[in-house]
C-alpha cells in the first residue's frame, strides 16, 4: 500500500504537518495525494548522537527496485552528511578503548556488529563528508577508514585522504585499511572469520603512504621532467595542510621518500667512477664497491646487505625486532613502563608488526597487563604462528632475557637496549636509502664519503646488537665477562 504508514499514523492523530516535517511522506505542490516515503523496505533506525531516532534507512525487497538503499529526506532533524550510523554505540563502546572504524555502509555496521566489532560507524549512503570526519575525529584521533578493495573503494579512499588532508595535525590523522578485492566487511566475517577482519585492520597504512601511493603506484620517473611532475604534485599536496608544523614534517618525508625513490627508478647510468670512486673518466668501472646495482641504486657492501639492520620484512625477522616484541609480551610490565614508545613503534618485518597490532589491541581493551591476555589477542589475531616462530627465534639465538622465565630486571635491560638499537637502526636505514640516492644522482667525493660514514655507523650499531647478552644478576645466569 502507499498509504499504509501514513494513515497508520493518522489514526493514531498524529498531524499531517507532523508527518511530513518528518520525511515520512512525499508531498509537495506537484503532489496531489501525500503518499508513503517508503514502501516494501526492510527499515532502519536512524539515531542521532544521542541515540534519539531521527530519521529511517530502507533496503529493496524487490531485486529490480530503482534506488536499493533509501534514506530518510532532510528535516530539521536530520542532514544524512552530518550523521554517522552507530555513532552512540560505537563512543560508548570506545570507553573500553581502541579507535573507531568507519566503513561504507550501514549493512557493514550490522555485519561487524554481528561478529563482535562494537566500534564501528559509516556515512549514510554517500562518500564520507566533512562533517562526518570531524565526527570521527571527535571519537578518537585516528580513526579507522576501511574501503571495499575494488576500484571504487579505493577511489573512495584516495576522495577521503584528499577530504582529510587540509585538517590533519600533530595528534589527528587517519588510517586506511583495504579489504581483499571482491569482498565486503560482511563476505569477510562470513567466509573467514572476524579475525580476518582483523587482519585486514592490523594492515591498515597512515594517510602518508596512501598519498604516496596514489602518486607514484605503476608511474615510471625515467626522464627529469617526469620526476619533476611528481615533486610539483607532492608540493602541491603537502601545501594544502593547514597545520604549519604538520605541513613541515610531510614535505621532509615526502622529500625523503623522493630521494630514496628515484635512486631505485633510475637504470645504469655512465658516471665516470673508476675503481668503484668518482672520477673523471667516462666509464664506470664494472664490479666496483659502488657499481649500479640491479635496482638502480648505489651498492652496499655484501656485509650489509646481509645485516638485520637493512633486511625488510620479506627477508625475516631480526633479532633485535623479536626481542622487542617477545619481551613485551612476557613481561607486560614493559607494556605500561613504555606506552608512548611502544604505540609508534617502527618495525621492518611485517609478521611481527602484526604481533605489534595484537599487543596495541590488548592495549586499547586494558588486557596489557596479563600475558595470557595478550597472547590470547595474538591468537584471535591469526597470529599465533607468528608468534612461536618469534619465540623460536629468541630461543635458537640465547637471547634468554626476552624469555617468560627472566626477571624483570633481565628483560626491562634487554628490552631498552634493543628498543635503543631500534631506534638507531631505523635512522639509519632511512639515511643509507637518502645517501644511496645522493651519490646515484650527484656522484661527488663528499657524498662518497657520506656514504663511507653512514655505512660505518651500520657496521657499529650491528657490532653493538651482536655483544648484547643477559644480565643475568636477577635470573642467576652468569653474564659475559
Amino acid at each position: 500500500s502507499r498509504n499504509a504508514l501514513k494513515e497508520h499514523l493518522a489514526a493514531r492523530g498524529v498531524p499531517k504537518a507532523d508527518i511530513e516535517a518528518c520525511g515520512l511522506v512525499r508531498h509537495g505542490d506537484d503532489i496531489p495525494v501525500s503518499y508513503d516515503w517508503f514502501r516494501d523496505r526492510i527499515m532502519f533506525p536512524i539515531p542521532d548522537s544521542r541515540g534519539k531516532i531521527i530519521a529511517f534507512g530502507g533496503r529493496a525487497l524487490q531485486p529490480d527496485a530503482l534506488a536499493k538503499y533509501m534514506n530518510s529526506p532532510d528535516t530539521e532533524l536530520f542532514h544524512k552528511g552530518n550523521v554517522l550510523y552507530n555513532f552512540a554505540r560505537a563512543r560508548k563502546a570506545l570507553a573500553k578503548g581502541g579507535t573507531v572504524i568507519a566503513v561504507e555502509g550501514y549493512m557493514d555496521v550490522i555485519a561487524l556488529a554481528q561478529a563482535g566489532f562494537e566500534n564501528v560507524v559509516a556515512p549514510l549512503g554517500t562518500a564520507l563528508t566533512e562533517n562526518q570526519l570531524e565526527l570521527l575525529w571527535r571519537m578518537a584521533p585516528e580513526p579507522m577508514l576501511c574501503f571495499d578493495g575494488d576500484k571504487a573503494g579505493l577511489k573512495a579512499a584516495w576522495r577521503a585522504a584528499d577530504m582529510a588532508l587540509p585538517s590533519v595535525q600533530a595528534g589527528r590523522s587517519a588510517r586506511f585499511a583495504l579489504l581483499p578485492e571482491g569482498k565486503d566487511p560482511d563476505d569477510l566475517v562470513k567466509a573467514e572469520g572476524p579475525d580476518a577482519f582483523r587482519s585486514v585492520l592490523a594492515e591498515a597504512r597512515p594517510l602518508v603512504d596512501l598519498l604516496w601511493m596514489r602518486e607514484t603506484a605503476g608511474g615510471v620517473f625515467d626522464t627529469p621532467e617526469r620526476r619533476a611532475e611528481l615533486e610539483k604534485t607532492l608540493r602541491e599536496l603537502t601545501s594544502r595542510i593547514r597545520d604549519e608544523s604538520l605541513r613541515y614534517h610531510y614535505q621532509q618525508e615526502m622529500r625523503e621518500r623522493v630521494l630514496s625513490f628515484f635512486g631505485s627508478q633510475r637504470g645504469t647510468r655512465q658516471s665516470g667512477r673508476q675503481d668503484g670512486r668518482p672520477g673523471q673518466g667516462k666509464a664506470a668501472a664494472p664490479g666496483g664497491q659502488f657499481a649500479k646495482s640491479g635496482g638502480g641504486r648505489i651498492a652496499i657492501t655484501e656485509s650489509l646487505g646481509q645485516s638485520a639492520l637493512v633486511k625488510r620484512g620479506g627477508e625475516g625477522m631480526s633479532v633485535r625486532e623479536a626481542t622487542i616484541i617477545v619481551a613485551l609480551v612476557n613481561h607486560p610490565a614493559l607494556i605500561d613502563e613504555n606506552f608512548a614508545h611502544i604505540e609508534f613503534l617502527d618495525l621492518a618485518n611485517s609478521d611481527l608488526r602484526r604481533l605489534h597490532a595484537a599487543i596495541l589491541d590488548a592495549m586499547a581493551h586494558d588486557m596489557a597487563n596479563d600475558r595470557q591476555a595478550v597472547i590470547a589477542t595474538i591468537e584471535r589475531a591469526g597470529c599465533a604462528e607468528i608468534w612461536e616462530r618469534a619465540v623460536g627465534l629468541i630461543r635458537r639465538m640465547r637471547q634468554w632475557p626476552a624469555l617468560e622465565t627472566a626477571a624483570l630486571e633481565d628483560a626491562r635491560d634487554a628490552f631498552s637496549q634493543a628498543l635503543h638499537l631500534q631506534r638507531s637502526a631505523r635512522t639509519l636505514h632511512k639515511e643509507l636509502k637518502q645517501a644511496e640516492a645522493a651519490l646515484a644522482t650527484d656522484p661527488t667525493d663528499e657524498n662518497y664519503r657520506h656514504l663511507i660514514e653512514i655505512q660505518a655507523q651500520f657496521q657499529d650499531v650491528q657490532a653493538t646488537e651482536a655483544l648484547i647478552e643477559g644480565f643475568g644478576v636477577s635470573s642467576g645466569r652468569a653474564g659475559r665477562a
